[in-house]
């Protein structure tokens, strides 16, 4: 059994462990498992898969896509097993990555009022993996839709979720090449410190910093571009700034500058067009 003995579980509830996995390697190879667990008044065994391999794609990207496959995996098996099945009132997927919970990324309101937004948030920023989040909201209705079940996503310590973790390695290794989950411009360089990222509220409108660029990302019109601070009392701490196609190619990787901060959101800033290249 997956769960620890302190975990209350719905009797008559499908359990789905669903977990990625991947390389940071030239292609940054990857794989998705999960492990559909039946309830226990009925005789049937795990279900234990692994999918690759995919190629091209990055961490965030694979852990959204095991939820997806897990979820069309069960929309099969609700066909394969009509009648066993059909006691089942809830399907609970989960994940030990915590911005895939239904507290968190994967809510199905905060999803459809995204959507309604174009894919903005209040703040107008646009929603990274957005393309992921709406098949995942499709076809999770299509789920409930046809299994007249509850479906929720749930998150778990990585310590409850080994045996998925151990069929998403797997999939690293097998099937066929699957550059669906690529992301075209997408740029990871190495770090120079390894701190966390900072708490905004640090921060202030106005506030020159010394920042060392290590990723950039695009993310519909904007860029996700990722830093870390080279001087001062945050110094080793990691922030995002989003910025337009102008300011993304000025702010190279593995180059360090001075910026000014324009504005201060609650995950990341927004920086003046004028800034300083240091040469290292």
């Amino acid at each position: 059994m997956l769960w620890s003995k302190m975990t209350v579980r719905n009797p008559y509830a499908l359990y789905v462990n669903c977990d990625g996995a991947m390389d940071y390697d030239k292609v940054n190879s990857g794989g998705v498992g999960f492990v559909v667990s039946f309830p226990d008044n009925l005789a049937l065994d795990d279900r234990l898969i692994s999918i690759g391999k995919y190629e091209g794609g990055n961490i965030e990207r694979i852990e959204y896509e095991a939820i997806i496959q897990a979820m069309l995996h069960v929309i099969d098996l609700f066909y394969e097993l009509q009648d066993e099945l059909a006691n089942i009132n809830q399907i609970i997927f989960i994940s030990d990555r915590f911005a895939l919970q239904d507290s968190e990324r994967t809510n199905v309101y905060r999803i459809r009022e995204w959507r309604r937004n174009n894919w903005h948030n209040h703040e107008g920023k646009p929603i990274k993996n957005h393309d992921l989040l709406d098949r995942l909201d499709k076809i999770r209705k299509k789920l409930t839709d046809y299994a007249r079940a509850r479906v929720n996503i749930e998150y778990r310590p990585r310590k409850q979720n080994k045996a998925a973790d151990k069929l998403a390695k797997a999939g690293k290794k097998e099937g066929l090449v699957k550059d669906s989950l690529a992301k075209k411009g997408e740029k990871i360089g190495k770090r120079l410190f390894n701190g966390n990222e900072i708490k905004y509220t640090k921060l202030r409108a106005g506030l020159e910093l010394h920042i060392h660029v290590f990723r950039k990302d695009p993310v519909q019109e904007q860029w996700e571009v990722w830093c870390e601070i080279c001087e001062g009392e945050n110094k080793g701490e990691k922030l995002k700034l989003y910025v337009d196609d102008i300011l993304a190619a000025k702010l190279k990787r593995r180059n360090q500058f001075i910026i000014k901060i324009k504005s201060v959101y609650k995950y990341h800033i927004g920086i003046y067009k004028t800034l300083k290249n240091i040469e290292k």
